[in-house]
């Protein structure tokens, strides 16, 4: 059960038990103040969402940008962006979403005798 289906429980109750009674009314203006609390808290964190998502497109589109017909492997990706802030992580979960695109194709190389992955454009 979520607080604001609790909430609606409460002011079921309180709304048919006794609207005159002084408790009662607080109770409700308790329960509408919450509410508003519980929408400004939901909007914030749909803004907070929308912003990584922005940041997390541009990020992608500065991938695929620097790959080429070339395969290149996340740490070649990561020293051509030239971002200190970047990390496998966030290159790899990039390279993901656009291989799932069909924006890139991804292939094996050996390099320094093990087997990367690495990614061109499609």
């Amino acid at each position: 059960m979520t607080k604001r289906e609790m909430y609606d429980v409460i002011e079921s109750v309180f709304s048919t038990v006794a609207a005159d009674n002084e408790g009662a009314t607080d109770i409700l203006n308790m329960v509408a103040k919450e509410r508003a609390a519980l929408d400004r808290k939901n909007e914030k964190a749909k803004e907070r969402a929308a912003e990584k998502r922005a940041a997390g497109d541009e990020l992608r589109a500065a991938v695929k940008g620097v790959l080429g017909s070339e395969p290149m492997t996340i740490g070649e990706i990561i020293e051509a962006l030239g971002d200190e802030s970047l990390t496998p992580a966030k290159i790899t979960a990039r390279t993901r979403q656009l291989v799932a695109a069909g924006e890139v194709e991804k292939s094996m190389v050996k390099a320094d005798g093990r087997k990367l992955t690495a990614y061109t454009l499609a």
